[in-house]
């Protein structure tokens, strides 16, 4: 991840799942021939109708939280 920057997540998520598909590291790990979506590292994935991120995965590039349709997931300077 971005040293600078991280994503935050408010407690508005809809779970509806468009930040894990514009992910371009979850579109990268899924297009890998041993993928299985039970077991890949993810760097956002959806659980219990909420997004939940994973900071160890996560490059902080946005994409998600340019995606969220309703502003759940934002990118802030550290």
């Amino acid at each position: 991840m971005a040293k600078d920057k991280k994503l935050v997540q408010s407690g508005n998520c809809n779970g509806c799942g468009i930040c894990v598909t514009v992910c371009p590291t979850n579109t990268k790990l899924s297009k890998a021939e041993d993928f299985d979506i039970n077991t890949a590292k993810l760097a956002v994935h959806v659980t219990n109708g909420a997004a939940v991120v994973d900071y160890n995965t996560c490059i902080a590039c946005g994409i998600c939280s340019k995606n969220c349709p309703v502003g759940s997931l934002a990118m802030v300077q550290l």
